[in-house]
């Protein structure tokens, strides 16, 4: 099943990697340049992953998922669906593009870098065991998309920012468009790989520290683990299947099951800076029970609340999957500020 041309971002430390596609701040220094990344070095001089414990296998697995969550997945991804949508919001047929007739022009936005520093991250994580295959070749692919999307959004972008349309008569939207079109796509089949194979790494880090919390009477951090995870396993729902093909009968246990947990973590009063996450995550089960209600009683969206959706706007329809994917993010944003 193919995912939608959306994803989430990716939040710091350890446990946040059991929060899925969430934002992530920095862990590994942002290394700028066109060249071939240099090589770690270790204090004996030999070429290699710096400060890698081999005999840490869980250790080595998060430093891994990390490169490729920080400087990647995290920092670029969601922004350059944004772009898509924003330009796709105003275009009217976006296999044909611009035409010049079109009565609002929004452009399309910018990105924030040109992919050097995802490069380097992912030149890094090569460097680190456990080698994964799969997740390096769908991470190289992933690079190449991403810096010519980039390349044509820059190419493009202060001609609409400018608005150098009103002097051309929408000559260069035209000329640009089949090249902007197919670096989209290409991305978007890109993105969706990385993105499951980055899932898959994510999975096993936070099961792991679940069980490695758990084990060692770490109660509080235990459930902030376990919080993600289950609200992962709502999110994947939503991104796995279309909006018709699920079922209330599905959603509703697991939206639950996270609830039993998020009322375990409130009920510990031990980490006051938890207070915030702990409301987030109410407003994500919130969020998720609007879908689920409007799922169970056959609520159709009005052609409003449809154009909204298209739009990408979504996030402020209630019940739509895009408004939980927000909440989501929101609950995986406000993680960084649970201090342990």
């Amino acid at each position: 099943m193919s995912r939608p041309f959306y994803a989430v971002s990716f939040v710091v430390f350890v446990l946040c990697l059991t929060l899925g596609c969430a934002r992530i701040s920095e862990i590994v220094k942002k290394a700028r340049g066109e060249g071939p990344p240099p090589l770690p070095t270790p204090t004996d001089g030999r070429p290699g992953p710096s400060n890698a414990n081999a005999n840490d296998s869980e250790d080595t697995l998060v430093k891994k998922t990390n490169f490729y969550i920080t400087e990647c997945y995290n920092k670029y991804s969601n922004r350059v669906i944004e772009s898509h949508n924003r330009y796709a919001q105003w275009v009217k047929n976006i296999e044909q593009g611009p035409t010049g007739k079109e009565s609002i022009v929004y452009g399309l936005y910018d990105v924030n870098g040109d992919g050097a520093d995802c490069e380097t991250a992912i030149m890094s994580a090569k460097l680190v065991d456990p080698k994964m295959p799969s997740l390096e070749e769908a991470a190289d692919s992933y690079i190449v998309a991403l810096k010519d999307v980039i390349a044509q959004i820059r190419g493009i972008y202060s001609y609409y920012e400018q608005e150098d349309y009103k002097d051309d008569a929408f000559a260069k939207a035209k000329s640009a468009h089949p090249a902007l079109l197919a670096a989209f796509k290409a991305f978007k089949d890109a993105n969706t790989v990385f993105a499951a194979e980055v899932d898959k790494l994510e999975d096993d880090v936070a099961e792991k520290e679940f069980a490695r919390l758990t084990d060692a009477g770490k109660g509080y951090e235990a459930l902030i683990v376990e919080s993600g995870i289950k609200a992962k396993k709502i999110k994947n729902l939503l991104q796995e299947k279309e909006y018709e093909q699920i079922t209330a009968d599905e959603l509703n246990p697991l939206i639950e099951e996270f609830g039993k947990t998020v009322e375990e973590l409130k009920a510990d009063n031990s980490k006051p800076m938890g207070a915030n996450y702990a409301r987030t995550c109410d407003e994500f089960a919130k969020t998720a029970k609007e879908l689920m209600r409007r799922i169970r009683d056959n609520k159709k969206f009005t052609e409003s609340e449809r154009r909204f959706i298209s739009s990408g706007a979504g996030w402020m329809v209630e019940g739509s999957p895009q408004k939980v994917i927000k909440a989501y993010n929101d609950m995986i944003q406000s993680r960084r500020f649970a201090r342990f």
